[in-house]
C-alpha cells in the first residue's frame, strides 16, 4: 500500500493534511487513502508526472464538499521562500474529478475563476449519506475513461460538468490522453474527513462480546 505523510495542523489540532510519498495510483484499486481517525481532512499534496493521482476520501452525509487546487495563479497557503520566492514547480493546469464509491463520475472541473486552477466549489455537491468517494487529479488533457469511452467532456471548460461523455454511465477504468506536464499540487478540501475507525467504546464492546461468546462456548463444552 502506498505511504502517506500525515500532518496535524498547529492551529486546529483536529485537522489533518496528507502528503503523497510514493506515487498514488490512477485506478480505483490503487487509490491512496488514510485509514485512521475521524478528523477533518483539509488538504492533500502530491506530484504529477504526466499521470493521474486518485485518493479515496470519506464524505459525511448532508455536509457540503469542495476541492480547490493551488497553483501559480492561486498561491494562497503555499509558503514563500525569502530567497527563492514562490515555488515554480507547481502543476500549471490541473483538473479535478469526483467519483462515487463505485467509480461512476459525479462532476469535474478544469479551469475556473479566469485561471488555470481547478475547483469543485462548495455547494456543487452534497452527499445524501456518508460514504467513500474517489477524488482524482490530473493535468489537462489526461482524462478518465470507462469501457464506454470518455466519462466527462474532454473540451476544457470554466464550468462544472457532469459525467455526460459517451462512457459516463460506466465506472472509471483508466486514464488516457496526451499530457507530459509535471509538477506538484495541493488540493484544499472542505467537507472531507479521514477514514473513520470504531470509537474506543465500540472496540471494547466488540471485545466484550467476543469474550462472552468464548466463555459461553466453554461452559457448554464442560457441561456436555
Amino acid at each position: 500500500m502506498p505511504l502517506l505523510m500525515v500532518t496535524l495542523s498547529c492551529t486546529q489540532a483536529q485537522a489533518i493534511t496528507i502528503t503523497e510519498i510514493s506515487d498514488a495510483g490512477e485506478t480505483l484499486n490503487t487509490a491512496q487513502f488514510f485509514p485512521s481517525g475521524s478528523q477533518p481532512l483539509t488538504a492533500i499534496s502530491g506530484r504529477l508526472d504526466g499521470d493521474a493521482d486518485i485518493f479515496k476520501i470519506f464524505l459525511t452525509g448532508g455536509q457540503t464538499f469542495s476541492a480547490t487546487t493551488i497553483n501559480l495563479d492561486t498561491i494562497i497557503g503555499i509558503p514563500r521562500d525569502d530567497l527563492l520566492g514562490y515555488p515554480n514547480d507547481l502543476i500549471p493546469d490541473p483538473q479535478l474529478f469526483l467519483f462515487d464509491e463505485f467509480g461512476k463520475g459525479i462532476y469535474a472541473n478544469d479551469d475556473s475563476f479566469s485561471s488555470a486552477q481547478a475547483t469543485l466549489p462548495s455547494g456543487g455537491f452534497s452527499p445524501t449519506k456518508s460514504g467513500f468517494y474517489f477524488l482524482d487529479i490530473s493535468s489537462s488533457g489526461y482524462n478518465p475513461v470507462s469501457i464506454g469511452g470518455n466519462i466527462f467532456p474532454t473540451q476544457p471548460s470554466a464550468e462544472l460538468f457532469g459525467s455526460t461523455g459517451t462512457g459516463g454511465g460506466f465506472p472509471l477504468n483508466r486514464f488516457q490522453g496526451n499530457s507530459a506536464t509535471s509538477g506538484r499540487y495541493t488540493i484544499a478540501l472542505t467537507g472531507v474527513q479521514s477514514t473513520p475507525i470504531p470509537e474506543p467504546s465500540s472496540i471494547l464492546g466488540i471485545l466484550a462480546f467476543g469474550i462472552l461468546g468464548i466463555v459461553s462456548r466453554r461452559k457448554r463444552e464442560t457441561s456436555g
